[in-house]
């Protein structure tokens, strides 16, 4: 069965809750939008203190198999889990164990970062509201299956793009060492701490930080995006699978599994200075924290036209913005087929939910504002609309951008080498190696223990795209060669905001045949000079007479070659069925050859 689905489905809508007065036709302008936008299924609240003023759920959590989304169906929340992040954090500062604005490193002296200034004196408060200095580096952990504490110890190999608390930058990344600080001075993993302390009084029964069901009666809902044509036109839908959540990624930054009917107790302690029900989830001194501003984000563009208003910032996982004569406080999440936002203007005590199961698109945005106004009893702004009008060119842009690129490739202008030649595991600090692989006429390409394999397809010279599959995106990479004419490196821009990161060719390994096969006496055509080959403990050795012993490491193994580099020279082990006959040593100055001497 093909991923692209068609796009014309009903909608249902699935009604659990009452609604007010201002409130009245809002089910219909969600399924209007809905249908504009193309997405198959939403569930949205709207909350006033500790009453649900509206609480329905429309359309499919499944297209392929028509199954309707209910209040308990699961959506992949993505960054709405750093306000879980933030909160865990609060805990522990209402317990006296943490202090938002001493040095983290106090708690945990292996928090080293690139910069030594940053390390010495970055808070919990930096890190919650993004003015670290570091930017995203999201590729150095995407997927990545390795522990907190190994990814912390990783960190000091990124490099900054701002200065200290010089501006907002979103980073992923620190909300998983949070997670981390939290692990150890709570003592427990950090998932099971936000269960004790927040799902558990909570009573959000339906919420874990993993696909898998915390219930078995529990469905998760199908993630989709819209297929383009070249116009930008949709032609249907395509599914998104999950794709495998790790501790470090999404992790504290983005792993959260809810439910409509859970988050709406979630909100209820936010719009009720920290209490929800009867459950005192945190003192209203520390939620207030998180919900004043922290950090300036620049205004303008989007956010001023459909606003009119350049005053944006952050709190403690959270944005805060002016609204209309009130302070709206909110996160949204994007990941595999999922957009979803919550909000609240803490004064009105008034919240929204807004769920969506379609990837990218500004649908949870409209019906957030739309529910706020309503609530509020604002005038209308024509929310849905407002944003078709800046978000419809955008669309079109991005599909066209495809074809830019298509267009500007050099048809003519091809690899300087075999498409074999560029197949091996590249390395950088920081970051998981990255693989390339060549079967069947073609290469794909991975980071390892991270992305699945995809698509790496030459674009021009030595210049090829690696197609992003979970992010829909072709990344230009562009391949080094060295004095020799060997590929030996790959230049990545894995994080836009600072130079390409340098990849170099890992070295290659040996099987023990291979270390056997190679270790002999070799005799040059110079008298007097013989070279000796040994090895220890897996490592290669070459010897020279009257000279000490050089470790050698393989940089290339064939049927015919296994190839060595020591300094400005290279080593051509030649084998003919398996044997190894001769050595070739190739420098700047001379090359000799080497025939392998027999034994008696």
């Amino acid at each position: 069965m093909s991923n692209t689905i068609s796009s014309q489905f009903p909608l249902c809508r699935h009604p659990s809750g009452g609604d007010v007065t201002q409130l009245e036709g809002y089910d219909e302008f969600i399924q209007d939008a809905m249908a504009s936008w193309h997405c198959p299924g939403v569930a949205v609240a709207v909350i006033k203190g500790d009453e649900i003023l509206h609480q329905n759920a429309y359309g499919f959590l499944d297209v392929e198999e028509q199954l309707p989304v209910t209040v308990q169906t699961r959506f992949a929340m993505a960054s709405v889990t750093k306000s879980f992040t933030a909160m865990s954090v609060a805990l522990l500062v209402d317990d006296g164990k943490l202090e938002w604005d001493k040095p983290v490193k106090k708690y945990m002296p292996e928090f080293i970062l690139d910069d030594p200034y940053v390390t010495q004196h970055v808070t919990l408060r930096d890190m919650l509201s993004h003015r670290t200095g570091m930017p995203r580096h999201d590729l150095s952990a995407w997927r990545l299956d390795l522990s907190r504490a190994e990814f912390v110890r990783r960190m000091r190999h990124l490099k900054f793009s701002a200065t200290f608390r010089e501006k907002f930058q979103y980073n992923n990344l620190m909300y998983c060492a949070a997670a981390y600080l939290v692990e150890k001075i709570a003592e427990q993993r950090w998932e099971d701490f936000v269960q004790e302390r927040i799902f558990s009084p909570l009573g959000m029964d339906a919420t874990n930080f993993e696909p898998e069901f915390p219930q078995a009666a529990l469905m998760n809902a199908k993630g989709y995006r819209t297929d383009h044509d070249e116009e930008g036109r949709v032609r249907g839908l395509i599914h998104m699978p999950f794709g495998r959540h790790t501790e470090v990624s999404p992790g504290a930054s983005g792993a959260l599994f809810s439910t409509l009917a859970d988050l709406t107790h979630w909100l209820k302690a936010h719009v009720n200075a920290g209490q929800s029900g009867d459950v005192r989830l945190i003192s209203a001194n520390n939620l207030k924290q998180m919900h004043l501003p922290q950090t300036i984000i620049p205004g303008g563009g989007l956010h001023e036209s459909l606003h009119g208003t350049t005053i944006a910032t952050y709190g403690m996982g959270w944005f805060i913005q002016p609204y209309r004569g009130h302070t709206l406080i909110q996160h949204g999440g994007n990941v595999e087929g999922h957009s979803l936002i919550i909000g609240f203007i803490p004064q009105e005590k008034i919240g929204v939910i807004a769920l969506t199961n379609i990837a990218g698109m500004p649908l949870r945005d409209v019906l957030l504002y739309e529910g706020m106004d309503r609530a509020l009893n604002l005038p209308d702004r024509n929310w849905n609309t407002r944003y078709h009008k800046v978000w419809d060119p955008l669309i079109a842009a991005r599909a066209k951008a495809k074809n830019t690129s298509a267009a500007e490739r050099l048809e003519e202008a091809v690899a300087t080498h075999s498409l074999e030649t560029y197949a091996g595991t590249y390395e950088a600090d920081g970051y998981p190696g990255f693989t390339v692989r060549f079967e069947d006429g073609a290469l794909s390409a991975w980071t390892v223990g991270s992305l699945a394999p995809s698509s790496l397809r030459h674009y021009h010279y030595n210049i090829f795209e690696w197609h992003l599959a979970d992010f829909d995106f072709w990344m230009k990479i562009h391949f080094m060669i060295n004095d020799n004419g060997e590929i030996n490196a790959v230049s990545i821009p894995i994080e836009p905001t600072v130079e390409n990161v340098l990849f170099t060719r890992k070295a290659v390994e040996l099987s023990a045949h291979d270390i056997a096969a190679l270790v002999g006496e070799y005799e040059p055509p110079v008298e007097g000079l013989t070279i000796t080959i040994n090895a220890r403990e897996g490592k290669v050795y070459y010897v020279q007479a009257g000279d000490v012993p050089k470790w050698i490491t393989p940089y290339k193994v064939t049927e015919d070659v296994i190839g060595f580099r020591m300094e400005r020279t290279r080593l051509e082990f030649v084998r003919e069925n398996g044997t190894i006959t001769h050595l070739i040593s190739k420098s700047p100055f001379s090359t000799l050859e080497s025939p392998r001497k027999k034994s008696k």
